[in-house]
């Protein structure tokens, strides 16, 4: 039997991401043995209403502005606030003008589900990944 190994510890640059990353990309699966993804992202707009069946999704707002859903409420969230949208409760949230925000899954994969979506080709492509990392559209 092998024994799984530890994670190692490291630090990333401000804007510099992991190797083989996206800039930003500071915490993935696999550098943090499946424990969490950290990234910095930019958000235009918003996704659509969905839930996650496999993390949970916090938000820790840099700058700009959010409206953020979850379940039953909607509340605003500004520079400095975090937010925390757990799994299994439909969510979405939207920016009227660009916000930066660090988004931290737990645990970790996230990041493989937005590189396999962006490298997406089709409508049906995108159903199937979505399905493979558990994330319903509503």
């Amino acid at each position: 039997m092998t024994e799984a190994r530890p994670a190692r510890g490291y630090a990333v640059e401000a804007r510099q991401g992991l190797p083989g990353q996206e800039p930003g990309v500071a915490a993935t699966r696999q550098s943090t043995q499946g424990a969490l993804t950290v990234m910095q992202t930019e958000i235009r707009g918003g996704p659509p209403l969905h839930v996650h069946q496999r993390e949970d999704e916090s938000l820790y707002i840099l700058d700009g502005d959010l409206t953020v859903r979850c379940g039953d409420d909607t509340f605003h969230a500004g520079p400095g606030s975090f937010v925390f949208l757990p799994r299994s409760l439909p969510h979405t949230f939207s920016a009227r003008r660009p916000a930066t925000v660090l988004l931290i899954a737990v645990p970790g994969g996230i990041d493989e589900y937005f590189r396999d979506l962006h490298h997406a080709a089709s409508h049906d492509e995108i159903t199937q990944i979505q399905e493979r990392f558990g994330i319903t559209v509503l």
